[in-house]
């Protein structure tokens, strides 16, 4: 179980912890005592119905919005010490995948997966186009790198946001509802594409509801219903 075990916090094979973690807006409450680890290398699901609280709290793990209590630690770094200008630095530790691509239209495919690497400090343009080639030629796109993001189809775009994920190395994926506006198989295609990221080292953090998914297996997973823990399913190692 993951919930009640020995709170011990070991960063070799512990990457993300939540103890206690809560979200007010006002008098609502988004997220309520929040408490859950994720190991290193997990493949792990965020789920529960909509409007459960899985995209509020993916928000808090990248300080997309601040927690009101309780403590987050990502990949050592503890959210709720973290300086303003220490968020860059916790951002490029993970890739980010949105429901919505988050491309930029006027940019190409080609620029808007390199804006990672350069964000980073990747001064040689030549390392850039290499590791820009090298994902998207995982992600099937490596033919349309000079096309704009409008010109693609939700399942290209998200393949698109998949490899700006993927291009900075991180140790961390965040997905968030990553498949939520696909058709099935382009569904399937980002599934798979996460699963090889798996398979490469990174942890997956994705939050979904779609019950396919679900049944694909996972290492790790809580539910959620109206911003709380409901139940909790895992290996307590």
């Amino acid at each position: 179980m993951r919930f009640g075990r020995n709170m011990l916090f070991d960063p070799e094979k512990t990457i993300i912890r939540l103890f206690e973690v809560s979200k007010h807006y006002g008098e609502t409450d988004a997220l309520v005592d929040i408490t859950f680890d994720v190991r290193r290398n997990e493949f792990f699901f965020i789920s529960g119905p909509s409007g459960a609280g899985k995209s509020t709290l993916m928000k808090l793990l990248y300080l997309g919005e601040p927690m009101s209590s309780g403590y987050a630690i990502v990949d050592g770094m503890n959210l709720t010490r973290i300086k303003k200008k220490q968020i860059p630095l916790l951002r490029r530790r993970l890739g980010i995948i949105f429901q919505d691509y988050r491309l930029i239209p006027g940019k190409s495919v080609f620029d808007n997966v390199a804006l990672v690497l350069e964000a980073a400090g990747v001064a040689s343009r030549r390392e850039i186009r290499d590791r820009v080639m090298e994902v998207l030629e995982k992600v099937g796109m490596a033919d349309r790198p000079d096309v704009c993001p409008p010109t693609l189809s939700g399942g290209e775009q998200q393949r698109i946001a998949v490899a700006r994920a993927m291009v900075g190395r991180p140790s961390i994926i965040l997905a968030d509802e990553p498949t939520a506006s696909l058709d099935p198989e382009s569904a399937e295609t980002i599934f798979d594409l996460l699963v090889a990221a798996h398979d490469e080292g990174a942890t997956i953090v994705i939050t979904t509801h779609d019950r396919y998914l679900l049944s694909k297996g996972c290492t790790g997973i809580v539910y959620l219903k109206n911003g709380r823990c409901i139940h909790s399913d895992g290996v307590d190692r």
